[in-house]
C-alpha cells in the first residue's frame, strides 16, 4: 500500500508550486456563527481561488509533477465536478491535455467549471465510484495517466498546504474541522496540523447518507456503503480507499456523521452572516459545530469551508427555506 502522509518538506515544495499560480486563502473569526457556544470561531476560505474549492491545489502540485517527468501526454480523472476543475485549471495553466469523467446528472455548475477550462468531458456511470470504475475498465494509451484523486501522494502534499497555512495564520489554533469526502483533504491537512503541533485537534465531516469514511474510521479498517446518494456532491463517495483510511487514522481525532437537513441549515445560516452560499460539503464544518460542543467549548477552532459551487436549484432551496436569522 502507498503511503499518503507527507513529510514537512513535501507540503513546502508543494506550497512552491501553488504558489506560483495562487495565493493563500483568507481566515477570518466570525463571531456570528459561534453563537453561544463559547468557542472562537475561525473560517478558513477555501472557496476563494480560481475554481471556487480547495481542490486546485493537490491538482496544481499533481500536473506540475506530471509534467516535469516528460512521460505523460494526458491525463485522465473522475469527478463529481470540484476535483475535475481544479484539474482542469491545472491543466490549462501547464499545458496538458486532460479527460474528465462525471457521473450523469452531475452538478451542472460544478461541470460547467470544467468545460470553462477546456478539459474534455464524458458522462458515465451512476456516482462517482462507478464513473471511476467504468474508466478505468477501458484501454488507454501508455502514455495516459489516470488520476485517482484520494489515492495520490502529490495531491495530499497539495491539500496539505491548507493547514500549514493554518497554523501558519492563525498559530493559537486547538481544533480544526474538515469535510471528508474520498480523505485527500483531511489526510492533507491533519498531517500538516499534526507535523507541527500534535495536540491539535482535527475533527472530520460527513452526511449520514455517504458515511464509508466515518465507519472506516470507527472500525479502524476500510468500509464501503451500497449508496451515497447526498445533494453534497463534494462528500458522495461510497467506496474507501485504503491508503487514505490509514492516512486518515493517523492524523484525525474524531469524526462525526450531520444529516442533510443540518447541512442544509449551515449554508443558510453561513449565507446569512457572510452573504456567501457554500456549496453542502463546503458547510459541513459548520454543520458539526452543534453536534460536538464538548470538543469546542473555549477552545480557538477553524472550520474550513472547502467549496462554494452549488447549483441554482439547491441555492433557490436554501434562500426559501433555510436563510433565518440564527438570533
Amino acid at each position: 500500500m502507498k503511503r499518503l502522509r507527507p513529510s514537512l518538506e513535501e507540503t513546502a515544495a508543494a506550497a512552491k508550486v501553488i504558489g506560483q499560480h495562487l495565493t493563500a486563502t483568507p481566515i477570518s473569526r466570525e463571531d456570528a456563527l459561534g453563537g453561544k457556544l463559547g468557542a472562537a470561531l475561525y473560517v478558513k476560505h477555501e472557496y476563494k481561488s480560481p475554481v471556487g474549492s480547495f481542490k486546485v491545489r493537490g491538482a496544481l502540485n499533481l500536473v506540475s509533477s506530471v509534467v516535469k517527468s516528460g512521460v505523460v501526454k494526458r491525463l485522465r480523472t473522475a469527478s463529481t465536478g470540484n476535483h475535475g476543475a481544479g484539474m482542469a485549471f491545472a491543466c490549462s495553466r501547464l499545458d496538458i491535455p486532460l479527460t474528465v469523467g462525471v457521473p450523469v446528472g452531475a452538478d451542472r455548475s460544478k461541470v460547467a467549471l470544467v468545460e470553462q477550462f477546456g478539459a474534455e468531458l464524458e458522462f458515465i456511470g451512476r456516482d462517482l465510484d462507478e464513473t471511476k470504475e467504468l474508466m478505468l475498465a477501458r484501454p488507454h494509451k501508455p502514455t495516459d495517466f489516470f488520476v485517482e484523486d484520494g489515492d495520490s501522494p502529490a495531491i495530499v502534499a497539495g491539500t496539505s498546504t491548507i493547514g500549514m497555512e493554518i497554523v501558519r495564520d492563525l498559530p493559537q489554533v486547538e481544533v480544526v474541522i474538515v469535510p471528508v469526502g474520498n480523505g485527500a483533504l483531511i489526510g492533507g491537512i491533519g498531517s500538516a496540523l499534526k507535523a507541527r503541533n500534535p495536540d491539535i485537534q482535527v475533527i472530520g465531516v460527513q452526511s449520514e447518507v455517504a458515511p464509508c469514511m466515518t465507519l472506516s474510521f470507527r472500525d479502524g479498517t476500510p468500509r464501503d456503503t451500497e449508496s451515497c446518494e447526498t445533494f453534497a456532491t463534494g462528500m458522495a463517495v461510497r467506496i474507501s480507499i485504503p491508503a487514505a483510511v490509514e492516512l486518515m487514522l493517523e492524523v484525525v481525532d474524531e469524526m462525526v456523521l450531520v444529516s442533510e437537513t443540518e447541512l442544509k441549515e449551515a449554508m443558510g445560516l453561513f449565507h446569512w452572516v457572510t452573504g456567501t452560499m457554500l456549496e453542502g460539503a463546503g458547510a459541513a464544518a459548520l454543520a458539526a459545530v452543534p453536534r460536538i460542543p464538548n470538543w469546542l467549548q473555549g477552545k480557538n477552532v477553524c472550520l474550513v469551508a472547502s467549496g462554494a459551487n452549488v447549483d441554482q436549484e439547491i441555492q433557490q432551496e436554501i434562500k426559501e427555506k433555510f436563510v433565518v436569522d440564527p438570533k
